[in-house]
Formats: C-alpha cells, structure tokens, sequence
C-alpha cells in the first residue's frame, strides 16, 4: 500500500514501533517529528503538515522573526487574504489567532532581509478529510508527503476541469485536469513537504480528499 512509505522523506520520528511486552504486541498509534524548510525573502506559499502543541496559530508556528513577517490567508468567502504580520518593534503578531492546520496554506512574506528558517514540530494528522468546494481556494496535503498529485491522492473531477497553480519566485505554473479527456497539461504536477498550492475547481461539484495513514501490524 502506497501509504505505508509516505514519511520516508518528512524527517519523521515514528512512535509506532512494534515492542515486545508480556509476548503482546503494543503499538502507538502517534507519529511525531519536524520538517525543517526555509523561506528566501519575499513571498512563499507554504504549508504547516504538522499538528503543533499546544495550537497550530502563526505565533506558536513561526515564532518571534527578526524581521517583518507577513502570513496571508486566501479567503475563499470574501475572495481577500486575512493578514497577521509581526510587528519586531513592538514585538507582536497582529493577529495572534490566525490558525494555519495542515491541509490549508498560506502566503508567507518574508521581509527580514535574509533567509527565513522555520521548523515545524508536532504530530501527523492520520485520518483527515478535507472538503474542496467549487471555486478557487489553497490547499495542502495533510500528509507531509512529496511528490506528484497522484502521489498525494488528490481527487479528480469525473467530469470538468480543475486547475492547479503552483508559487515560485514571484510567479505561477498553471496545470490543468481535462476529465473529459483524462490527463494533466501540460504535465501533471508535483508538490514538496510544506508547499501548498491553489486550486481552482471549475467541475461545478465538490470533491473531498481524504487521507488514511495505518499504524500497526
């Protein structure tokens, strides 16, 4: 099963190792670790895929930067971004509850003047299921996984188009799903640990993505 290497290349400590005690099997059904990733200055759209104690809100998630940071959230409702930046001279997140979970993403605005490393620490979300409505919005692989969409088990359309566009250096990379036809143009695309990317799903249905990762024997 394709889900059981999944971690390999997300610097996972895995919890659930099989030990012996009183002849029974014990397993833990927690896999915890970090991923490292660090930002160039100016605009990254990345992901959190870790679950973070004690919450998954940008001051537990990025810390206290030495310069100006900004997180910006797509919102698909009002079709703006949420912002929270972090003011270094005051020493505060202007808004201290903006949540990044796995599965979403966000712009990160990397205004320090230098690289920008981040580490995110927590658990692996096992189960999820995220719902991707009709319309534009980020997303993410709850699953700190690389590699292609059909590595990632993103779902297609049976019929329409979605497209998905991915950030870098300052600019997009279109890739579009025909289901009438069956393939991705111009090619199908990959993504890396921590990066998110948009998505557009013009199928006129809702899709839901979700994930199962298996512990245990």
């Amino acid at each position: 099963m394709r889900t059981k290497a999944l971690l390999l290349t997300a610097a996972l400590s895995a919890a659930g190792v099989a030990t012996s005690m009183a002849q029974t099997a014990v397993y833990s059904v927690n896999i915890v670790g970090y991923i490292n990733k660090t930002l160039n200055t100016g605009l990254s759209l990345i992901a959190n895929q870790l679950n973070a104690t004690p919450d998954n809100k940008v001051p537990t998630l990025f810390g206290t930067p030495a310069g100006f940071v900004t997180v910006s959230k797509f919102n698909a409702g009002t079709g703006n971004y949420d912002v929270s930046f972090w003011d270094p001279e005051n020493a505060f997140w202007s808004d201290a509850n903006m949540v990044l979970n796995p599965g979403q993403g966000a712009f990160v605005d990397n205004a320090t003047g230098a690289a920008l490393p981040l580490t995110f620490v927590g658990e692996v979300q096992l189960n999820s299921s995220i719902n991707i409505h009709s319309g534009l919005d980020a997303y993410s692989s709850v699953i700190p996984q690389a590699g292609t969409v059909a590595d990632i088990l993103l779902p297609l359309p049976a019929a329409g188009i979605v497209t998905l566009f991915k950030f870098s250096n300052g600019s997009y990379s279109a890739f579009a799903y025909d289901a009438e036809n069956g393939f991705w143009g111009p090619s199908m695309p990959s993504v890396a640990i921590a990066e998110a990317f948009f998505l557009d799903n013009s199928s006129g249905a809702a899709m839901t993505w979700a994930r199962n990762f298996p512990v245990g024997p």
